[in-house]
C-alpha cells in the first residue's frame, strides 16, 4: 500500500490555525512521515532510497497491469510517479544536488550516449 500523496503545493491544516500559500515538497513530507517514521525523516537518504524502491515497484505493478490486462492505469501512473518525484527530489537534496544541476547532468549524458553512437 503508498504511502499518502504529498502535493508540491497546498494548504496543509496542522492544528493551529489554517495555513495558506505555498508549502514546500520537502516540509509536506516531512509532516507526512513525522508520525508515520519517527526514527526517519525526509533527510535520511537509507529510508527515501527504500521508499523510492518500494514506488518504483508499484509504478512496475501498473505496467505490468496495463500490458497483461489492456487496462487503462494513467491515473495510477501518474500518482505513482508523482511519489517516484518526491522520492528522487528528496534524495537528491540529501546529496546537495539542486533541480538545474540534475537536469545539466542528464543533457550531458544523453549527449554522450548521442555521441558513442553517432548521432
Amino acid at each position: 500500500m503508498s504511502q499518502p500523496r504529498p502535493p508540491t503545493t497546498a494548504s496543509v491544516p496542522t492544528g493551529k490555525a489554517q495555513e495558506s500559500g505555498p508549502v514546500e515538497m520537502v516540509e509536506l513530507h516531512r509532516r507526512m512521515t513525522a508520525h508515520l517514521f519517527p526514527a526517519f525523516s525526509s533527510e535520511d537518504e537509507r529510508f527515501l532510497a527504500l521508499a523510492l524502491c518500494g514506488e518504483a515497484g508499484e509504478l512496475a505493478n501498473i505496467v505490468k497491469k496495463r500490458w497483461r490486462d489492456g487496462v487503462d492505469m494513467t491515473a495510477e501512473a501518474r500518482e505513482e510517479i508523482a511519489d517516484i518525484h518526491v522520492y528522487l527530489a528528496l534524495i537528491a537534496k540529501c546529496f546537495g544536488l539542486d533541480e538545474q544541476g540534475i537536469n545539466d547532468e542528464v543533457v550531458r549524458k544523453l549527449r554522450k550516449v548521442m555521441e558513442r553512437h553517432n548521432l
